[in-house]
């Protein structure tokens, strides 16, 4: 999307700040003074521009989709590792001790 368009409207408590292209799609952000001091209608347009920037390559969060591959096959590794016994086939042995003593009251 190339930005051609921009619009700040004031709202209670805030700005909405609308980007839009020459095809008519857009996306706005909803900013709020209690959210971002010193929120201003001068300052709306970077401010919506970052938080836009950061959920578009995820650094805004700290969940799986914030984590390069790379770093999710390691954590996975090492979760797999920490739970290694956990993960081996059950062996199949018999026991030489019967369960029940046959001859009962020696």
């Amino acid at each position: 999307m190339t930005i051609t368009d921009i619009s700040v409207n004031a709202r209670e408590g805030g700005f909405t700040v609308m980007f839009g292209d020459k095809t008519g799609n857009s996306i706005s952000v909803t900013l709020y003074n209690a959210a971002t001091p010193g929120l201003t209608r001068d300052n709306a347009v970077a401010h919506a521009r970052h938080l836009l920037l950061a959920a578009h390559d995820g650094s805004a969060g700290d969940g799986p989709r914030s984590k390069d591959a790379a770093t999710l096959e390691e954590e996975l590794d090492e979760g797999l590792e920490d739970t290694f016994p956990a993960s081996d086939p059950v062996s199949v042995t018999g026991s030489s001790i019967p369960l029940h003593d046959p001859k009962p009251g020696r």
